[in-house]
């Protein structure tokens, strides 16, 4: 019998889970409640706010690196069993979506997490280019498509053209829930442009007359697309629904690897 397929999102605000055929099951704040003495995972979500002695309350994902490894590894472990469920007799598969600037050493940490879960496979996605699948824009095309993903925690850039990404780059900033203040929009900008110089030069035209894409949770999208058109110059929108088209783009993709028979999203960069 073949296992269950499913795709997580691990990112600093929030853990996403979506199972082929359900939908999501997991949709909870990425929040850990780690117990000091024996290194254990007590607790994950909302229930991880409430206070136990002995403890700490854990934000194990960052934009750049793992904040705690451990942590995150028992968390991946966690819900991978809560996307199994009761087939474990049927090894499964997923595909894991992460911020494009985590570290080699931090993709294998969760490689191997999953793995020791009982994966037959498991695949890394940058952010990015999951929403861009999640969002149905035209990936394996070779017209870039400007990309722009905003958490609480920060923002990720990148320009999405055949199949991966000409150029990435984040910043963390703290980015209110209401209208976009001066300093966070500020950081922002500076990281699109950023993105946008580290394009080859002979695609930054056809860049910038493309539409920026826009997704993200927690932060006033609308306002950020409004900010940016006048800023940029460009046009802009927002995807359907924002806050889970990067999950959903990382079970298309796997989708897409097993049609093809390919490994390609197996990398860690």
């Amino acid at each position: 019998m073949a296992g269950r397929r499913f795709a997580v999102e691990l990112a600093p605000d929030r853990v996403l889970v979506w199972v082929r055929g359900e939908g999501i099951i997991v949709d909870e704040p990425n929040l850990l409640r780690w117990a000091e003495s024996g290194g254990r995972l007590l607790a994950s979500g909302e229930a991880a706010r409430r206070e136990v002695p002995g403890t700490e309350l854990v934000e194990p994902m960052g934009i750049f690196e793992l904040r705690h490894a451990e942590a995150a590894a028992q968390l991946l472990r966690q819900l991978s069993s809560r996307a199994v469920g009761r087939i474990s007799f049927a090894r499964h598969e997923l595909v894991l979506a992460v911020s494009a600037q985590l570290s080699t050493s931090a993709r294998r940490v969760l490689l191997q997490a999953a793995l020791d879960s009982g994966a037959r496979m498991a695949h890394v996605l940058d952010l990015p280019l999951a929403l861009a699948f999640g969002a149905g824009l035209p990936v394996t095309s070779w017209d870039p498509s400007p990309i722009l993903y905003l958490l609480p925690q920060g923002a990720q850039a990148a320009v999405v053209c055949h199949h991966g990404m000409l150029a990435h780059s984040a910043v963390e900033a703290d980015i209110a829930p209401g209208a976009p203040d001066e300093r966070a929009a500020e950081a922002v900008l500076g990281v699109f442009e950023g993105v946008i110089e580290e394009a080859p030069q002979t695609h930054r035209q056809r860049v910038m007359s493309q539409p920026l894409h826009l997704a993200g949770r927690g932060v006033d999208l609308e306002g950020w697309r409004d900010l940016l058109v006048r800023r940029t110059g460009m046009r802009a929108r927002v995807v359907p629904d924002p806050a889970h088209s990067a999950v959903k783009g990382a079970e298309v993709a796997l989708e897409r690897v097993e049609g093809s028979g390919s490994r390609a999203l197996l990398y860690l960069r």
